[in-house]
């Protein structure tokens, strides 16, 4: 039996971070294991090399085996195993189906100054004294639009839908699991203020992501799935809206592929009119504000039964 007593916070992140490490490392070696087997199987020479230049199934399968390994399993495993009386998916209230509207209008709203945004970002440059830090910034950004550029350039509509389970769903369940879900549980017994934890958390997410050009949107959505978690007390609403913001790029850059735009012209940055980023932050504060009533209501009225 696990002692009554709650771990200290430092116990738990400390097993949070080496669960990570170790299936992180483990899930790769499978992978390229079994990617050793497939191309000993059908007559394929096996290298590292051509598998850094694999067909997309192949990087499909890798950043799947990456995701598992990574975020999905340290998670569960911190949730069934840790014990100690810690609950970190909360799933206190159901969702209810106007939530879920909420959460995909705020996105769908916010998408213009999230471009914006990470237009901004993009530009920003480190003073000269760090230009070594710059140059690796560059090369780590570049290192992962090369893996997902031979992802997500497909036409097929089984590629697609492949694509929406190995870029949207997996690292969407994945991801929340462990930051919302995990991290931001053991944050949070650290410091009482859900504000810092929400955001503590979110710079977490964003930087160990290595993509810095990308940084601040990111970190934007981190601190987003962060408030859904808090006032929501359910971890799918989180979920959803992760779902939501990947599925749409994936969506988007599926349709722009078979309309015979490259990566590049599906990535670059198109300055809009100015009220249209005006009229997209106030309906984000709308629904936003909408979505937090509603939990504020079911909340409210939970503790009037009670009482």
């Amino acid at each position: 039996m696990y002692p009554e007593q709650t771990t200290s916070p430092f116990q738990s992140l400390l097993r949070l971070v080496l669960l990570v490490i170790g299936f992180t490392f483990l899930s790769q070696v499978i992978g390229i294991l079994m990617l050793f087997f497939y191309y000993k199987f059908t007559g394929q020479v096996f290298s590292l090399a051509t598998l850094m230049h694999g067909s997309a199934n192949e990087m499909r399968f890798l950043l799947l085996m990456s995701s598992l390994g990574s975020f999905v399993v340290p998670a569960c495993l911190m949730h069934t195993r840790e014990g100690y009386g810690i609950t970190y998916f909360k799933q206190e209230y159901a969702p209810q189906a106007k939530q879920f509207a909420y959460i995909f209008f705020a996105m769908l709203a916010f998408m213009p100054l999230m471009s914006l945004i990470g237009h901004w970002n993009e530009s920003l440059q480190l003073p000269d004294n760090m230009r070594s830090v710059q140059v690796w910034m560059e090369r780590s950004e570049q290192e992962s639009g090369d893996l997902i550029k031979g992802i997500i350039i497909e036409t097929s509509f089984v590629g697609f839908l492949f694509n929406l389970v190995v870029l949207a769903l997996i690292p969407a369940i994945g991801e929340e699991l462990l930051f919302r879900g995990v991290l931001q549980n053991i944050v949070g017994r650290w410091f009482s203020n859900s504000h810092v934890v929400i955001w503590v958390v979110a710079i977490v997410f964003s930087a160990i992501h290595l993509q810095f050009f990308g940084f601040i949107p990111r970190m934007l959505l981190g601190a987003f799935f962060g408030y859904l978690y808090v006032w929501s007390k359910n971890i799918l609403l989180p979920i959803f809206g992760h779902f939501v913001n990947n599925a749409g790029a994936t969506m988007m850059s599926f349709y722009y592929t078979r309309n015979g735009k490259s990566y590049e012209e599906i990535n670059a940055f198109e300055m809009q009119s100015w009220w249209i980023y005006v009229v997209g932050f106030i309906f984000t504060a709308i629904f936003v504000f909408l979505f937090y009533q509603s939990t504020q209501k079911e909340n409210h009225g939970e503790r009037l039964e009670e009482n």
